[in-house]
């Protein structure tokens, strides 16, 4: 299935490449978009998309290759130069200065000035502008660091309009909205569609996708590997294109013998959490579920000792205390935490170093590390996770989110965790990786660790989970065995209580 070329293209980018140390990031790729088109840019975590996109901002040169917007061939230096000639991102992770305005983080390095000070005036008139033409209002004098997540996205969009943006690209934009946040961020890209605006969305949601794409471009390897209309395709056609592969089952569930009770909640109670208690069985993948907000998180971080709570935890019939982390690990649990990159890794230290980062005393000889073990050790789950990369000496912060995510399951298991507790652990993957993340959990509850799983994706919960507690304002309020829950019975826990 070849990309289908259209009459009004406003950006070409053609025989794009870039290698990393004999590694080909991208490899011979084209890429078009058309004016006032929503271009979905698909592929797996590694499959080149945030490398084409530095590209196209300045932010990589590429090593061959061109770049024509309306026509006329490009030299984009640093994203200054993206900037000037209307060209944006709104990032997944998103760089914003907490202690200042809204509007000062708009226009920095660009503030108005008059008799040689900050005109505040106009710089206040030009946010409320911006507001005008999204029809979003905020205090351009509120603070960054009191907005929501989704109101701090809807701030990186209007910095990008400020800019007179011809091209706005979105990375990932609802991986951490509500279902609510995410439906004004779609009417918010709808009417930029209208305004002419071209935008490339990257995203892993294949929901997202069908709600508001023209067209899709995927890649794979670092090469295209098709598109076409997103009306004319279906979402196997979609992940076939983006993974190489049919995946007939997106959601694979073993079945699997559930054990004698291995954990006892007994009233953890804490500013965010109220009374919860409930039981994990060995070999059981119990999944949590609710809405953004509803404790979940809070939850998992009071039985990890990583949040003061009162209440009790009881392992295979005993009480234990975990006032730590390291309390935690060492009566057998770990934790995957919902923010891989500020909680969960040492984006400087290298793949290796992270892995072994819990599992210091199990891989160490006498107060000495055992290199040997430290490479073994790594080498193990770096191939049983398939982590994609140069070598296990490679930089953390260098790989993709996916990869990122492996890392941080690496690290965890090898601990030798007899409980699990991943929070959100597909958030940003892509099917693929999803997938392969299935088939883990599935061999691990096989193998007899126990495993708690807070998902925010319903189809998610309810295909991978034995049985599902749903929260609601920091309260449990029901239980429902996977096999008989659907997602209206899920919601109506989640949202009116039990």
């Amino acid at each position: 299935m070849s990309e289908e070329r259209r009459s009004d293209v406003i950006l070409r980018m053609q025989h794009i490449s870039k290698a990393y140390g004999g590694i080909k990031a991208l490899d011979d790729v084209e890429l078009t978009v058309e004016r006032g088109e929503i271009l979905c840019l698909l592929g797996e975590n590694g499959a080149g998309k945030s490398t084409l996109m530095k590209v196209l901002s300045g932010v990589v040169v590429p090593d061959a290759g061109e770049i024509e917007l309306e026509g006329k061939k490009l030299d984009i230096k640093n994203p200054n130069v993206a900037h000037q000639l209307g060209i944006s991102i709104v990032h997944q992770e998103l760089v914003q200065f907490p202690d200042m305005t809204i509007m000062e983080n708009i226009y920095m390095g660009r503030y108005p000035k008059k008799n040689g000070l900050v005109d505040f005036k106009e710089l206040k008139a030009r946010t409320e502008k911006l507001m005008d033409d999204l029809n979003i209002h905020f205090d351009p004098l509120e603070y960054i660091r009191n907005l929501s997540t989704a109101q701090r996205q809807l701030v990186e969009i209007m910095k990008a309009l400020s800019f007179d943006s011809k091209i706005i690209v979105f990375d990932e934009p609802t991986s951490s909205l509500t279902s609510e946040e995410t439906e004004i961020l779609f009417r918010i890209i709808r009417d930029l569609k209208e305004k002419g605006i071209s935008q490339i969305y990257i995203s892993h949601r294949l929901e997202d996708i069908f709600a508001i794409g023209d067209r899709i471009t995927v890649l794979r390897d670092g090469r295209n590997s098709g598109g076409g209309m997103v009306k004319d395709l279906n979402a196997d056609q979609i992940i076939a294109l983006m993974v190489g592969r049919n995946i007939t089952n997106q959601f694979p569930k073993d079945p699997t013998e559930i054990g004698d009770v291995v954990l006892k909640v007994e009233h953890i109670t804490n500013d965010r959490v109220k009374d919860a208690s409930f039981e994990l069985r060995k070999g059981e993948v119990l999944g949590f579920g609710g809405l953004v907000g509803a404790g979940r998180t809070e939850l998992m971080r009071a039985i990890m000792g990583l949040d003061k709570c009162t209440g009790k935890i009881f392992k295979n019939g005993q009480e234990i205390e975990n006032k730590t982390p390291t309390d935690a690990i060492n009566n057998g649990f770990a934790l995957v935490p919902e923010d891989r990159k500020d909680q969960g890794l040492v984006l400087i230290l290298s793949i290796l170093q992270n892995i072994e980062m819990s599992s210091l005393k199990k891989l160490s000889n006498g107060g000495f590390m055992n290199v040997k073990a430290e490479k073994e050790c790594a080498d193990e789950y770096m191939d049983m996770l398939r982590i994609k990369a140069a070598g296990y000496n490679q930089a953390a912060g260098a790989l993709s989110g996916g990869n990122q995510q492996k890392v941080v399951l690496a690290k965890c298991l090898a601990t030798k965790p007899e409980i699990l507790i991943m929070d959100e652990p597909t958030r940003g993957i892509d099917v693929g990786s999803k997938s392969e993340i299935y088939k883990i959990i599935n061999d691990l509850a096989k193998q007899g660790v126990s495993i708690i799983m807070v998902s925010s994706e319903l189809p998610e919960l309810l295909g991978i989970s034995d049985r599902i507690i749903v929260m609601r304002e920091g309260v449990i309020t029901g239980e429902l065995k996977a096999s008989e829950a659907g997602e209206e019975s899920v919601m109506k826990l989640a949202t009116k209580g039990a």
